[in-house]
C-alpha cells in the first residue's frame, strides 16, 4: 500500500489544485526536505521530471513515480487527485496521510453526467483517507461534504477552512490585495498565528493558500515553515501570471477554463482596472459542452470588450465551439468578435487596448500547445503576449514575478 511508507497529501476540487499543491509542497520542503510533486503542470521528484499525460497518472506510472522517490529517498509527496483519477481507481491503491478540498463547480460534465455524481466522485478520497482532511467551508458542495464527513466521524483530524466565517477551524483575514499579491491574518481555533503573503493576486489565491496552511497544519508544520514556503512561492506556471506593464497594457494568462474559475479572474481583474478589461478566451472540444453558454454569459458580464476564439478543439468543429459561447455573450450587451486563430484572437486585443487596458488571455495557461484534430500543435498563450505587447510598446517585457 502506497502511503506506508511515503507520506502523500492528495488535493482535490474543481479549482485550485495545482495551485494549492504547489504551496503545500513548498511548505512541507521547508520543514521535512525533498518533496514530490504530481500534478497538471508536471511530475518533478528531485531533479526528475515527468511531462503529464493526466493530472493523476494511471497506476503504472504512479508506481514508477513512487519507487523513484523512495529510491532518491523522499518521504513525502504532494499530488493532484482528479475526478477521473478517482472514478477510474488510479490512486485507489494509495493511502493518504491527508486530503484537501478546494471548491467544486460545472466541469467534466461530459464524463461524470450530472453535479451530484461529479461530488460523489470527489467525496470518495476523503473516505479513502481517514487521517487529516481539510475543507472549504466558502464552498457549498465544501459545507456539504464537511457535513457528511463529520457526521461518519472517520477521520483522526477534520477541519474546515474559510475566508468567511470566523468561527472556522482555520480563518483567513484578508488584510490587503493588489497586482502584486495578496496579505492576510491566519487563524487557528480562533487564535491568530500571524500574517501570511502570497505573490498571486487574487481572493481565490488566498483561499488556496488556506488549504495549503491547513493541511499543514493538520501534519504538524510548524507557522514559520507555513510563511516561509508561502512567501517562497512567487507565482504558479500559468496561473494569473502577468506580463507587461500596468502602465501600458497589462497581460494576463491563465488556466480559468470553467464558468466559475473565468468569473473569479475576471471579477480580480475588473477590481485592479484603470482603463478597459479586455478577454480572450474559448472552450476545448468534446467536453462538457454545457459550460460553454455559461462562459459566455460570465466573460460578457465583467468585460469591456471579448474575443472569442479556439482553445483545444481536438476533432470538434471550432465554429460549433464558438457559437455556442456566442450564445451567452451576446445577451450581455458586451461587445465582441470571433477570430478562431488564436494568434490572431491575441493580436486583435493587443491591437486593440490602450494605456493602462488589461489583457486576460483565458483557457490554456501553462499548456505549450494546441491540440486540433489529431495534431499538437506548439503554441503558448505566455509566449505570443509577451511578444506582441513587447511590440506595440518597444519594449523588452519580464514576466511579473
Amino acid at each position: 500500500m502506497i502511503g506506508s511508507v511515503i507520506r502523500v497529501f492528495g488535493i482535490t476540487g474543481t479549482n485550485g489544485k495545482t495551485t494549492a499543491s504547489c504551496m503545500l509542497r513548498e511548505i512541507l520542503q521547508r520543514e521535512n526536505g525533498a518533496c514530490g510533486l504530481i500534478g497538471t503542470i508536471r511530475h518533478e521528484i528531485g531533479s526528475k521530471e515527468y511531462v503529464p499525460v493526466n493530472t493523476t497518472p494511471g497506476k503504472a506510472l504512479l508506481k514508477e513515480l513512487f519507487h523513484e522517490m523512495k529510491r532518491q529517498g523522499i518521504e513525502q509527496c504532494v499530488m493532484e487527485v482528479s475526478s477521473h483519477g478517482i472514478h477510474q481507481g488510479r490512486v485507489s491503491d494509495i493511502r493518504f496521510s491527508g486530503a484537501g478540498f478546494t471548491n467544486l463547480s460545472q466541469d467534466h460534465l461530459d464524463y461524470h453526467k450530472t453535479m451530484e455524481q461529479y461530488y460523489q466522485v470527489k467525496k470518495r478520497l476523503f473516505l479513502q483517507c481517514q487521517e487529516g482532511a481539510a475543507v472549504n467551508l466558502d464552498d457549498p458542495y465544501g459545507r456539504r461534504l464537511f457535513s457528511e464527513l463529520k457526521e461518519a466521524g472517520k477521520h483522526r483530524v477534520l477541519s474546515g477552512y474559510s475566508l468567511e466565517d470566523r468561527s472556522a477551524d482555520y480563518y483567513g483575514e484578508l488584510l490587503e490585495e493588489s497586482l502584486s499579491g495578496s496579505r492576510f491574518r491566519f487563524f487557528e481555533k480562533g487564535k491568530a498565528l500571524g500574517t501570511l503573503r502570497i505573490s498571486i493576486p487574487g481572493r481565490h489565491f488566498v483561499s488556496d493558500a488556506m488549504v495549503a496552511a491547513a493541511m499543514a497544519r493538520q501534519a504538524g508544520t510548524s507557522f514559520s515553515y507555513i510563511k516561509e514556503g508561502l512567501e517562497e512561492l512567487k507565482r504558479v506556471p500559468g496561473r494569473m501570471q502577468l506580463l507587461g506593464s500596468p502602465e501600458d497594457t497589462l497581460g494576463v494568462v491563465d488556466y480559468a477554463h470553467t464558468p466559475d474559475g473565468l468569473e473569479k479572474l475576471l471579477r480580480t481583474f475588473s477590481e485592479f482596472k484603470r482603463g478597459r478589461l479586455l478577454c480572450v478566451f474559448g472552450c476545448g472540444g468534446f467536453r462538457d459542452k454545457g459550460k460553454r453558454q455559461l462562459m459566455g454569459s460570465v466573460a460578457g458580464r465583467y468585460s469591456d470588450y471579448c474575443v472569442i476564439t479556439n482553445d483545444n478543439p481536438r476533432g470538434e468543429p471550432p465554429e460549433n465551439i464558438a457559437q455556442a459561447i456566442e450564445e451567452g455573450l451576446r445577451p450581455t450587451g458586451c461587445p465582441y468578435c470571433m477570430i478562431l486563430d488564436r494568434y490572431q484572437a491575441i493580436k486583435r486585443a493587443v491591437s486593440l487596448a490602450d494605456k493602462w487596458d488589461i489583457i486576460v488571455v483565458a483557457g490554456k495557461g501553462h499548456e505549450a500547445y494546441q491540440l486540433s484534430g489529431d495534431e499538437k500543435l506548439p503554441f503558448d498563450d505566455r509566449k505570443v503576449l509577451k511578444e506582441l505587447l513587447e511590440k506595440k510598446y518597444e519594449t523588452t517585457y519580464n514576466e511579473t514575478d
